[in-house]
């Protein structure tokens, strides 16, 4: 017999037991004020989430990107639609993405989205896509149900499972902190709302590269000793130099939920 748990319940909980605080809108909008500026630089391309995103959007006519940001993906997919909502919380982030200069057809929004979910006039949109940007919702069931209300055709969840950087697993398992687990979480959520999501691994790659092995470990931040830390992380790194090229995969779990009929 399987154990039923609360999914929602567990996400309330974990959500609100976070030290920052970024549940609160407030404290959530000025960590991306302190980060807007330098994020794009601190973020890894992903060309296989991209490809496997425009190939599922074609013929969707529009597309609302809830969390949107620097338009980090919104920008790549914008060409796949005819009309796209960028909707995100923060006016950093949203200015960084207006200084690139986005097409006419791709519109800014400035809201909550606990807001924007209870708001007739944000329509619906062929797809909606929300990546990683639900994290420090407490009402998952709320913004699951407003985002299903929203996708005519297909939405759309990114999110991780906790493993990515070798360096940041590693110092999650010897402070003993549990894996984060959001995509699997969001997984039985939309299972418990009677969805049926596709669930898919995209692998990506991520690069990094350091003058010396001084930066390397400054980086990495591992409680070991400094021998100790480089023969742990020597699979992943290539000499360059006096420096060294840091280089790893890590996976995208992507849900897809169709939802219409496609053309």
């Amino acid at each position: 017999m399987t154990l039923q748990t609360d999914v929602f319940g567990e996400w309330t909980a974990e959500v609100l037991a976070v030290r920052s605080g970024r549940w609160q809108p407030e404290r959530d909008r000025a960590f991306w004020q302190e980060k807007a500026a330098h994020y794009d630089a601190g973020q890894p391309p992903l060309p296989n989430t991209v490809a496997w995103l425009r190939e599922r959007l074609t013929g969707a006519a529009s597309l609302l990107d809830v969390g949107a940001g620097t338009g980090r993906l919104t920008l790549p997919l914008a060409g796949a639609v005819g009309r796209v909502t960028a909707l995100d919380h923060s006016p950093d982030m949203l200015a960084v993405l207006r200084a690139k200069g986005p097409p006419a057809y791709l519109h800014l929004r400035q809201q909550e989205l606990a807001d924007a979910l209870q708001d007739p006039t944000l329509p619906p949109h062929d797809a909606v896509l929300s990546a990683w940007s639900l994290a420090y919702l407490p009402d998952l069931r709320g913004a699951l149900t407003g985002l299903l209300r929203l996708a005519r055709r297909d939405l759309f969840l990114l999110e991780d499972d906790g493993v990515g950087s070798p360096h940041v697993t590693l110092r999650r398992q010897l402070a003993g902190q549990p894996r984060p687990t959001r995509a699997s979480s969001l997984r039985r959520a939309l299972h418990a709302l009677g969805a049926e999501p596709e669930h898919l691994q995209i692998p990506e790659e991520r690069e990094l590269t350091f003058p010396d092995t001084a930066a390397l470990l400054a980086q990495a931040r591992l409680p070991l000793g400094a021998a100790e830390a480089l023969a742990f992380l020597r699979p992943h790194l290539t000499p360059e130099g006096e420096g060294w090229r840091y280089r790893w995969t890590f996976d995208v779990h992507a849900l897809h939920v169709p939802l219409g009929t496609r053309p």
